[in-house]
């Protein structure tokens, strides 16, 4: 009895597993490229065939169907240090946005697109940063530009359209924040001493010099009286 069912549900078995064989479907937002015998299936120009969306058939045991999807993708790089041209650090986060315009080459000529396109991207990001410093790298519109044009120029060979690539945060790292801080300190004096020096060689100039000596000091007197002679040389 057993011999006999397995003799009636061999064939309908079989015939389940060719048909899965020589049907196969491409989704939307999909291409697919069918390899016969290891080569692409070519149209009458000579160039792939790129499949769309719906139903594919396939010669069984010879066609193979590979599919790439082409919609919109997305790449973060959250909380990257990246190193200024004035070795101050500042922990970076960006965002990537790219899409798939030729299906050949993103499935044969690059070997796993979406992590040599991360790659690139990184390697772009920290090599254009570290070109600049501190007080440039709030210019986020430039540096998107600048970012935007350098990853096109190198991936076009791709098959990669990339859309934006933009900075999402800029933060500096504890060690750069302090001199960071250090410094904006020092300016805000130096600019306070300018504003001092400045103001008290103008109430001086109208003061007679005994009593600006008295009142400040023979030292500094004789350092404004010099500096008058000298500007009116």
């Amino acid at each position: 009895m057993n011999q006999a069912l397995l003799a009636i549900f061999t064939p309908i078995i079989a015939a389940i597993t060719g048909l899965f064989k020589i049907i196969s479907s491409v989704g939307e937002g999909e291409r697919g490229i069918v390899l016969r015998f290891g080569k692409a299936r070519c149209d009458e120009k000579g160039n792939p065939r790129i499949f769309e969306p719906g139903i594919v058939w396939l010669l069984p045991f010879a066609d193979t169907i590979h599919i790439r999807h082409i919609k919109q993708q997305t790449i973060h790089f959250k909380g990257q240090r990246i190193i200024l041209k004035n070795q101050l650090s500042f922990y970076v986060s960006a965002v990537v946005i790219f899409r798939i315009n030729e299906v050949y080459k993103a499935l044969f000529e690059i070997e796993n697109v979406d992590a040599s396109i991360e790659d690139l991207c990184m390697g772009i990001l920290r090599d254009v940063l570290s070109k600049r410093d501190h007080k440039t790298i709030s210019e986020t519109k430039k540096i998107a530009d600048e970012l935007l044009k350098e990853v096109k120029s190198r991936a076009e060979e791709w098959g990669v359209e990339f859309i934006q690539f933009n900075l999402t945060n800029c933060d500096p790292t504890p060690e750069t924040a302090n001199v960071i801080i250090l410094e904006t300190g020092t300016r805000i004096r130096l600019d306070a001493l300018k504003k001092f020096t400045k103001e008290s060689k103008e109430v001086l100039e109208g003061l007679n010099p005994n009593l600006a000596a008295v009142l400040i000091g023979a030292p500094l007197v004789a350092t404004v009286s010099k500096s008058d002679e000298k500007n009116k040389s």
